[in-house]
């Protein structure tokens, strides 16, 4: 089974990989893609600042995201991407290219405003996408 977990640089993100880990002990030949998206509206309204120094530091911390995934995923081998877009559409792409079965990702559950302005991935996310899908709640862990 091919699968892909989408996680950022959040306490959030690394709870959603250790439930994907948790999850996957059932699949040996899971063949596990991380994959990590740097918002391209942050960056995009960091332009009004120094945004290549905030690309630097949002990478930097996607990298953390690889380090996370090695340290929980111990002794078997992980695929990580990450990159600078908007995370829908993003998301969507990279279960397309990998082909992947099992999309695993989080979601903050933000509701009211929050939602409004923010908007919602994994429900965007889950609209689109052609493979099983397994989100995981993490409103526990966020700000929102």
């Amino acid at each position: 089974m091919r699968a892909l977990i989408c996680a950022d640089c959040s306490a959030a993100g690394e709870f959603v990989l250790r439930e994907a880990h948790k999850f996957l002990t059932a699949f040996t030949d899971a063949e596990i893609h991380v994959f990590s998206v740097i918002d391209m509206t942050v960056v995009s309204t960091a332009g009004l600042y120094n945004s290549t120094e905030i690309v630097k530091s949002l990478e930097e911390q996607a990298e953390d995201v690889n380090k996370w995934a090695q340290r929980i995923f111990l002794g078997q081998t992980i695929n990580f991407s990450s990159e600078v877009a908007y995370p829908t559409e993003s998301i969507l792409e990279k279960v397309k290219s990998l082909n992947a079965e099992l999309l695993i990702m989080g979601t903050h559950g933000k509701t009211g405003l929050g939602r409004i302005l923010i908007g919602s991935v994994a429900e965007n996310v889950l609209r689109h996408v052609s493979c099983n899908t397994l989100i995981i709640p993490v409103k526990h862990l966020s700000n929102g």
